[in-house]
């Protein structure tokens, strides 16, 4: 049987989001930011005895309309996974070299999910492309479709601009808009059991800032603007701790080193088995020397007590960064989005947590809600600069089809027509705000402009900087790569004269030389202690109130590097150990031979903070990356408010 050829076509991302990082990821010698995680998962679900498959991201290569237009028309089908911001990329591939071409199109991912009813019932120009352009709808994940698509394939092989054909739960489309009494329903949510690894061999994972890997899908609360939930559950499915181990050997042997991106809807909604996942991370990082730092989105709560415990391990697993839903400061804007765990713990409490296990947090913000002000948006400016988030991401509040947001807004009759926006930073508005056109366009200027012009970018890189605590749980070095980032970045930085850049530069360099001496300080102290205590130690050793004291210090450093740098131990050993250890401390006595064992661990980690606080230090590579990131929001800002009349034009961005 002849072999059927797939193309899978990642559509572009607009430059003027403040994800993309378009008009920076150039100084990174990487040409897009996240690979198409959704298209290489699909093509490792479909019958690989029968499909070939090859793959363009348009963020990574632009061939033209024709060369375009021929891989089309010799690809057996076209696979298309995307976003709603990612939309007008898709019609203009749809409407310029698919044009006149036989090959079906199937598109998933959030936008098939999401935007259904317009593409099966199109209004506007782009939706009228797309529903002629597209044979086939995928709702929800790929998992229960591959067979019937597959069929569907084989009695449909040519495009046809008749209505898309939908692949959805019949109780999901019978459900009244707005509704989600499904979200609970195991037969639509199944578990992902033997879900196989992406087919990572069909991009090059050197074209990537960062790579991906999902470990659970689905959410456990029900914000009432939030589109994704309604596709992926309404509770958490996780991976067990060998698919996921599975999964980073994948990564790892694409021979990528870097930054990993934990996709997971909430990373914490199902602790139990986070718990589990986490220590299977933290296996995989021990024996393969930390070649990953992770980041995530995770819950308000994860601040929480019940949930804390995991943000350890967090860090022990080598995370990084975590992307928080703030939203709003307001909790009456936060009950009207039914987002009751951010009105339960207090997201500063978070966010406070965070910073001191090394983790640095970023946020997410929305304006526009009914009960908001202009002076909402001083409330957010406030926020952010108060607990030093350097990547904030405000957006106008957006209601997306099927959520119950989108429900009420249409039966109160404030939906706009024909105007389904799918950049929420934008001039355009979907909705009637109570607070009136002006004063939501008004406020939202004003975040922009007061959080993303030159110096408030540098203040809240320095503040966060001397908030997070620096860990031994990363591998992170400077490469050929990120040198040729930095010094590009640099030398134009000369040319424009940017006092605020070399300042900050200064700023880092100095707080490496600080903690260095620090450290250096704190082992020359744990030195003399240990002098002191072995010159008249015998087999057991009796510890006074102040000996207990700098025991338990030292034990906290010694855990660190006991995980880190000890292999030969497993983690429950390293865990009981210590555990022992302490108990016995608290008690007041303890052997020689476990106080010295203390002591050279203790040791062990202070020598790690010291390499990593050498030239060039954690902080001065954090600067150059920082300085980076803030050059593409504050571009991405300048843009936007450029296109509007409010602060933009007096704001120096």
């Amino acid at each position: 049987m002849q072999r059927k050829k797939g193309l899978l076509i990642a559509p572009a991302f607009p430059a003027d989001s403040f994800w993309s990082y378009k008009y920076v990821i150039k100084y990174s010698a990487r040409k897009a930011a996240f690979p198409p995680l959704g298209l290489v998962s699909f093509a490792a679900m479909m019958p690989q005895d029968e499909w070939d498959f090859e793959l363009i991201d348009l963020n990574v290569e632009l061939p033209s309309d024709g060369q375009l237009n021929r891989r089309i028309q010799e690809a057996t089908a076209v696979f298309v996974s995307a976003m709603s911001i990612q939309r007008e990329s898709l019609v203009e591939l749809l409407d310029g070299p698919a044009k006149g071409t036989d090959t079906p199109w199937v598109l998933g991912g959030p936008m098939a999910s999401t935007y259904r009813d317009t593409i099966l019932n199109p209004h506007t120009e782009a939706e009228k492309a797309l529903h002629d352009g597209l044979d086939y709808l995928a709702w929800g994940e790929a998992t229960p479709w591959i067979e019937p698509l597959n069929r569907a394939l084989e009695e449909r092989p040519v495009h046809s601009a008749e209505t898309p054909q939908l692949f959805i739960p019949e109780r999901v489309l019978n459900e009244p808009s707005g509704s989600r009494k499904y979200l609970q329903d195991k037969e639509i949510f199944k578990p992902l059991d033997n879900v196989p690894p992406p087919r990572w061999d069909l991009i090059d994972a050197q074209n990537y800032r960062s790579m991906m890997i999902q470990t659970t899908a689905g959410c456990r609360f029900r914000c009432n603007f939030c589109d994704i939930v309604q596709f992926n559950g309404g509770f958490a499915r996780a991976k067990d701790k060998a698919a996921v181990g599975k999964e980073l050997q994948a990564i790892l042997d694409t021979g990528f080193r870097g930054g990993v991106f934990t996709v997971d809807d909430n990373f914490v909604s199902e602790p139990e088995a986070m718990e589990n996942i986490l220590e299977g991370m933290i296996e995989f990082q021990r024996a393969n020397n930390y070649p990953f730092h992770f980041f995530t989105q995770a819950s308000i709560d994860l601040g929480k007590d019940n949930l804390s415990h995991l943000i350890p391990l967090m860090r022990q697993a080598g995370f990084t960064h975590v992307f928080l839903g703030i939203e709003n400061p307001d909790p009456e804007a936060l009950k009207g989005m039914n987002k009751i765990q951010n009105i339960k713990t207090k997201p500063e409490d978070t966010v406070r947590l965070l910073h001191q296990h090394g983790i640095e947090v970023s946020a997410g913000f929305i304006y526009g809600t009914d009960v908001d002000t202009r002076q909402t948006a001083d409330l957010i400016v406030d926020f952010v600069k108060g607990n030093s988030i350097f990547s904030s991401m405000t957006g106008k509040l957006t209601p997306m089809p099927h959520t119950p947001l989108y429900t009420e807004l249409k039966e109160q009759g404030r939906l706009l027509e024909g105007n389904d926006d799918i950049n929420n930073v934008n001039e355009n508005l979907q909705y009637e705000p109570i607070m009136g056109p002006k004063n939501l366009h008004d406020g939202f200027s004003h975040i922009l402009a007061s959080l993303f012009n030159r110096k408030a970018i540098y203040e809240r890189a320095r503040g966060m900087m001397e908030r997070v605590d620096t860990h031994i749980f990363t591998h992170r070095t400077v490469g050929r790569r990120e040198g040729y980032a930095a010094m590009r970045f640099f030398f134009k930085q000369i040319v424009r004269g940017q006092g605020e850049y070399f300042n900050f530069l200064r700023h880092a360099f100095q707080r490496d030389r600080t903690l260095l001496q620090r450290t250096r300080a704190e082992a020359k102290s744990f030195a003399k202690f240990w002098e002191d205590i072995a010159a008249s130690a015998k087999g057991q050793i009796e510890l006074d109130a102040s000996s207990v004291k700098q025991f338990a210090h030292m034990l906290d450093y010694a855990h660190e590097a006991l995980v880190r740098f000890s292999r030969d131990r497993g983690l429950s050993e390293v865990r009981d150990y210590v555990h022992g250890v302490r108990e016995s401390i608290s008690k007041g006595s303890i052997t020689l031979e476990s106080a010295q064992a203390v002591y050279e661990k203790a040791m062990d980690y202070c020598d790690a903070r010291k390499r990593m606080l050498e030239f060039p230090g954690v902080s001065i590579i954090k600067a150059f990356e920082l300085s980076i990131m803030g050059s593409h929001y504050r571009t991405v800002a300048g843009n936007v408010l450029a296109h509007g009349d409010a602060e933009s034009m007096h704001m120096q961005i």
